[in-house]
Parts: C-alpha cells; sequence; structure tokens
C-alpha cells in the first residue's frame, strides 16, 4: 500500500515493535529481516526472549539492532509482550510474533489507519495467501485465517497479535494482556474484548499484511483448536456475553458449528438404531476427498487434478450407497453439503489460489476443524460452571471462617 500525501499526517510517530519468541529457530531471521527492511523509518524493534533454549536469540541480536529482553523462566507471551511494552520508547506498540515475516509497508499502513480515522485505539492487519510453509496443512491453516479476515468487517470488537499495532497510552490503560494465559491462546482476542468494553474502536485493516511460517501439524491442531483456542474463547464469552460476532464467531462459523455436533449426534445415533449403513456414504466422500492433499501437491494442470478430485469425491458416496444402501444416508450427507455451503465463500477463495484438488481436501479438514469447535462448548460449560462452583464454595468457607 502506498500513502496518499494528501491524507498523510505530516507527524511520524514512533513505532516499537514487540515480538516475544520462545525457540524461534531460523523463522525468527526471517522476521527480524522483515522488520528491519520496513519502509517506515521511525521505529524501534524490542525481541522478549522467554526463556529460549536454541541460542537464536543472541544470533539475531549480533545480526541486527534489536534489544534484548531475557527471561530465565518461561512466562508465556503475554507476560512477554507485557514486559516489552513496559521498556518500548514509542507512541505505538506494533506487535507481531517471531514465526511471521511482516510486509515492508505494514508499519505505515498502521500508522496511516491511526492517521485517517482519529477516534482509533488499535488496529490489526490478515495473512497474506503465500504461506511461508509447503505443507498442506499449514497452507490450509493460513489461507483460512486470511479469508476469515478479508472477509469480515473494518469495525472489529478483537485484536490479534499475528500484526496487530495498538497506541502505547491506551495499551497501559488497559492493564496490557492478561497474564492469567500463560500459553499462546486468546490473550489478545481478551485485550479485545477489554478495548471495546472500555469504549475504544479497533479496526482490521485489510491492507495491513504479513506471512506465517508456521510448519501446522494434525495433533498440534487439534490441541490448538480445542485448548488453546475454542475452550478459553467460549468460556470468554460466558464470563462476558457481550462479546460479538467478529471472525470465527460468525454467524456461518456458529451455524457449521451447530451442523458439526449434529454430525456428532449421528455418528451416534444412526448405528444404534440399526442404521450404520447410513454413514457410508458421508464416510466414502470425505476419504475420497482426503485424497485431494496428494493430487493438489502433484505436477500436472489445475483443471485434470480439479476434475479427477471431484469425479472421485462423488464416486466414493455413490459406490457405498450402491453397495450398502440406506435411505438415511442423505441425513449426514446433506449436513456435510450444508457446513460446505456455510463456507462456500472460502472454497471459491481456495480455487482460485490453488486448485480444485486442495479445495476437495479442505472439506474433511474444515469439518474437523468445527468438530473442535463443537467439543470445546460442553468443555468449556463444564470448565465455567465448576469454576464458579468453586468460587461460591471458597466464598462459603470464608465467610464461616468470618
Amino acid at each position: 500500500m502506498s500513502l496518499d500525501p494528501s491524507r498523510q499526517n505530516l507527524s511520524q510517530p514512533r513505532v516499537s515493535v514487540v515480538i516475544p519468541v520462545f525457540n524461534g529457530g531460523a523463522d525468527l531471521e526471517q522476521c527480524l529481516q522483515a522488520v528491519f527492511a520496513s519502509s517506515y523509518p521511525v521505529y524501534e524493534c524490542i525481541l522478549v526472549d522467554d526463556a529460549s533454549t536454541d541460542g537464536m536469540t543472541a544470533v539475531a541480536a549480533e545480526r541486527h539492532a534489536v534489544r534484548v529482553i531475557s527471561f530465565d523462566r518461561q512466562g508465556g507471551p503475554a507476560v512477554a509482550r507485557n514486559r516489552g511494552a513496559e521498556e518500548a520508547s514509542g507512541d505505538i506498540l506494533f506487535f507481531t510474533d517471531a514465526d511471521v515475516v511482516i510486509s515492508p509497508d505494514a508499519l505505515a499502513v498502521a500508522v496511516h489507519a491511526f492517521h485517517t480515522y482519529a477516534e482509533l485505539s488499535a488496529v490489526f492487519g490478515s495473512y497474506d495467501d503465500q504461506p511461508g510453509h509447503a505443507a498442506f496443512l499449514s497452507q490450509y491453516r493460513n489461507l483460512f485465517h486470511h479469508w476469515v479476515h478479508q472477509t469480515s468487517g473494518n469495525d472489529a470488537s478483537t485484536f490479534w497479535t499475528g500484526c496487530g499495532a495498538i497506541y502505547r497510552h491506551v495499551f497501559i490503560e488497559i492493564n496490557g494482556f492478561n497474564e492469567d494465559y500463560e500459553r499462546p491462546s486468546i490473550e489478545d482476542i481478551e485485550l479485545g474484548a477489554r478495548l471495546c468494553k472500555s469504549g475504544h474502536l479497533i479496526r482490521l485493516e485489510k491492507t495491513m499484511l504479513v506471512k506465517h511460517m508456521k510448519h501446522w501439524r494434525f495433533w498440534n491442531m487439534i490441541k490448538t483448536d480445542i485448548f488453546d483456542r475454542g475452550v478459553p474463547w467460549m468460556k470468554l464469552v460466558l464470563h462476558d456475553r457481550n462479546v460479538t460476532g467478529d471472525l470465527n464467531l460468525s454467524r456461518r462459523s456458529r451455524i457449521a458449528t451447530l451442523l458439526a455436533g449434529f454430525l456428532v449426534l449421528l455418528a451416534m445415533v444412526l448405528p444404534m438404531t440399526g442404521h450404520l449403513a447410513s454413514l457410508l456414504p458421508a464416510a466414502a466422500f470425505l476419504l475420497a476427498a482426503s485424497i485431494g492433499i496428494k493430487l493438489s501437491g502433484l505436477p500436472g494442470s489445475r483443471s485434470i487434478k480439479t476434475v479427477l478430485s471431484t469425479l472421485i469425491s462423488l464416486l466414493a458416496p455413490l459406490l457405498a450407497y450402491r453397495l450398502s444402501p440406506d435411505p438415511l444416508a442423505i441425513i449426514p450427507m446433506a449436513a456435510i453439503l450444508a457446513m460446505i455451503w456455510t463456507h462456500a465463500g472460502f472454497y471459491r477463495c481456495v480455487l482460485n489460489t490453488r486448485n480444485g484438488a486442495f479445495a476437495m481436501a479442505v472439506v474433511p479438514m474444515l469439518i474437523i476443524f468445527f468438530l473442535g469447535c463443537a467439543a470445546s462448548v460442553p468443555l468449556a460449560l463444564f470448565s465455567h460452571y465448576q469454576g464458579k462452583r468453586n468460587t461460591r464454595m471458597d466464598s462459603s468457607r470464608t465467610d464461616e471462617v468470618a
């Protein structure tokens, strides 16, 4: 993005880039190279080492003019970012992660947003559509994040530390990140909720792009989606009913989560009622769609891979039904098709940027994601009400002692 000189404020506030890192590896070097290639001239870079053991922070400090704050004991990203903010001298805090490569104009876009929207307190951006890691899972995850941000409204009620900026005095005013989050979790979302509750305005700036270098692995993804994102996010909603439907809490996501729960219910009820065969076409469809993971990475034309994966995915459930017909098979298939419909825009995005085989392979991955969201609901409800029960019991004991 090039700044319009007629709209740009002549003043250039100092930006403090704060990066928490724990064993950043080779990604850290790429992250810092991008920061120091920024087109915005007035900034400092603060690297907060959260008790790393790989030695890369010392290497980075030798190569770049970066201020390093080191912890002897790991405290988590919320603590690290707060410590970096305490040491910052800039008017604006710009948060990013050690596995993120910011675009050359990211800092300039953030400053431009603050100049353009006078009432703005915070702004955050989006991943680009070209993730740094080539593995299918990493491509899918980051493309989904990119699409969610790019199709959401500009007025936001959340925050994102992958690429987010906030006035330092506002950050201090609301007491920074909640340090109860000891792992990478939803500390940025919780901060955004408090910002909105305090009357501050947040903007999603879709031209403020960064590249994610993370290599996602399947079981790490499942654990993250449920225990580091889904459950804490749902608990935040239960605690503060004013949290609005931003990003992954949109109406389409809530419908997809309900449909995922319905699929689980079908998987339990249909076999018990003698209709196990009714699940086979849906299972065959999802297994066939997964073949797209391999097909999408093979050499050859996009159209051939699209046609081939589509034919396999369509023929598999038909064959399964022919081998073991059950009229109730339409129900789980309809639920899957409805889930695809809720996120049709994402599949179009994948088709435009990748190929049809990749888009077919995304179907089971997205269903797994919403199954994780559905699983998070009862877990969060149990944890929330168990916590309230424990609080009441502690209060009763205190009253008895008094």
